[in-house]
């Protein structure tokens, strides 16, 4: 068990993280994550026409924007960046593509 939390801390270089960038990581990846649970819930139980709710998860959407912000200061301050190391886009990508499906699932539940 110990292996795999080496192998995870290692890859997020969280022990060459300085505080700034390890608040903004965790501040991207939670605005990810809620907006991913958001969507999925969605996805679940959608409710067709319902404008509350689209206008709802339209503002969800624009966390994602916030996100991307997030994740792009979070990528200036990265030491994988600077260290030219492997991985160091994935939250900013990942939240890139969220904006896009996460856009295009709230068209497509809540047309109407």
């Amino acid at each position: 068990m110990s292996s795999i939390y080496t192998i995870f801390t290692d890859w997020l270089a969280w022990e060459r993280r300085g505080p700034v960038n390890r608040v903004l990581f965790v501040l991207s990846l939670s605005l990810a994550a809620f907006v991913t649970l958001t969507f999925m819930w969605a996805s679940l139980d959608p409710d067709p026409g319902n404008f509350g709710r689209y206008f709802a998860f339209y503002w969800v959407w624009g966390l994602c924007a916030v996100g991307v912000l997030l994740g792009m200061a979070e990528y200036k301050t990265s030491p994988l960046r600077k260290g030219r190391e492997r991985g160091h886009l994935f939250i900013l990508l990942y939240i890139g593509a969220l904006l896009i499906v996460t856009r295009a699932l709230n068209m497509v539940l809540y047309a109407g």
